[in-house]
């Protein structure tokens, strides 16, 4: 017995979508315009409760801010697409499918065009087509304009906090480094001052990766003259090749050689919500370099491209909710908004923290949502036989 693939002939497909879709049909524009309008409404409506929301979260801010209050409605403005892209389509066009879908099946309309030998699936690949386009367009804007525009309001953000006595802004964080010749543990590295300040703890290892000496410091600053380190409060502890403590010396100020500069401690580029692909691959090797942790980076990378597809995937759900829907669409349909939404918000960080964590895969984490989406979708698809 012989099996053979299908002929994959391409023309012919391209040739079939233009008869089918090409010019549009009647059916297509009037699905598509009931559609496109509960959408753009409903866009506008979430956009200006988001803007509420990011109002009222920082209002308490600006009145305290000696930064100036235009840096609190710079911050909301940039931070506007980032919560399009990632929050507000995703609800808005689930409510519109399911409520627009809901009003057809609700008025018989439905029923209607199936009657006529329409199936479900060519009534609804309009919408479909149009999240499909969504799809790929949300990915190209978080790559081009929201992670720029992220970084931008974190940096209205932080001249809205300048001049708080209780914040320390992009100062103050604790981490370890991997360096060419040893590790290094540092408080925080002041920008302004150019000075690490609160502890700077180093420990150089031999060849034979044991330790060579140990320094224990408050302060330390780089001379870029003589380009060494200068160490203030230096606490200097020497090994032997068996381990043991050959001298301990206290210093106030000693200027010791060592292979990292200062860009080398300053803090990490930012969030990952603020770069493109080209950056996370970038941010990924100069973590690996300084021995950081770099989950949250590749998570962000497969969030990239499995995020944008949430739009489709509600759109399915939506497509699906609307055709069992019989009366009162839009109550139904603020119901399937609701849950699959809070569903979603709960299952995504969920996986993502237990990828982050080397519970499970990043990919995985990143992708378990949507594609469970897609496969309870296939079942209810494959059923309605329509």
């Amino acid at each position: 017995m012989q099996f053979s693939l299908p002929e994959i002939r391409p023309k012919e497909w391209i040739h079939r979508i233009k008869e089918e879709f090409f010019p549009p049909r009647i059916l297509d524009k009037y699905v598509f315009s009931e559609f496109v309008k509960i959408f753009i409404g409903a866009l506008i409506t979430l956009g200006f409760l988001a803007f509420m929301s990011s109002y009222s979260d920082i209002k308490g801010d600006m009145a305290s801010s000696k930064g100036g209050k235009i840096h609190g409605w710079l911050f909301i403005l940039f931070r506007l697409p980032q919560m399009l892209i990632q929050y507000i389509m995703n609800i808005a066009i689930l409510f519109s499918v399911s409520f627009s879908v809901g009003q057809f099946s609700a008025n018989k309309e439905l029923v209607a065009m199936m009657a006529a030998g329409i199936s479900f699936r060519r009534i609804v690949t309009p919408i479909v087509a149009f999240s499909c386009v969504l799809w790929f367009a949300a990915f190209f804007l978080k790559q081009t304009v929201v992670a720029p525009l992220n970084a931008r309001a974190n940096e209205e953000h932080k001249m809205l906090k300048e001049g708080d006595q209780n914040t320390l802004v992009g100062v103050v964080y604790q981490k370890h480094f991997k360096g060419q010749e040893g590790f290094y543990y540092i408080y925080y590295y002041d920008t302004k001052e150019e000075e690490i300040k609160g502890g700077f703890n180093y420990i150089r290892l031999t060849q034979e990766q044991t330790p060579d000496y140990l320094l224990v410091a408050q302060r330390a600053k780089f001379d870029y003259q003589k380009e060494v380190w200068v160490l203030k409060s230096v606490e200097e502890t020497k090994f032997d090749d068996e381990l043991q403590v050959v001298s301990v010396q206290k210093f106030t100020e000693k200027e010791y050689l060592l292979p990292e500069k200062p860009d080398y401690f300053k803090k990490l580029k930012g969030s990952v919500e603020e770069m493109n692909f080209f950056e996370l691959l970038e941010e990924k090797e100069n973590r690996i370099r300084k021995g950081l942790s770099y989950g949250d980076v590749d998570i962000a990378k497969h969030t990239l491209f499995a995020e944008p597809l949430l739009i489709v995937v509600l759109t399915l759900v939506g497509c699906a909710s609307g055709f069992f829907t019989k009366r009162m669409a839009i109550v139904s349909s603020l119901g399937v908004s609701i849950g699959v939404a809070l569903l979603y918000m709960v299952m995504d960080p969920s996986f993502k923290s237990l990828g982050e964590n080397e519970v499970i895969p990043i990919w995985l984490a990143s992708w378990i949502t949507p594609m469970l989406f897609l496969s309870g979708l296939y079942v209810v698809y494959k059923r309605l036989k329509v």
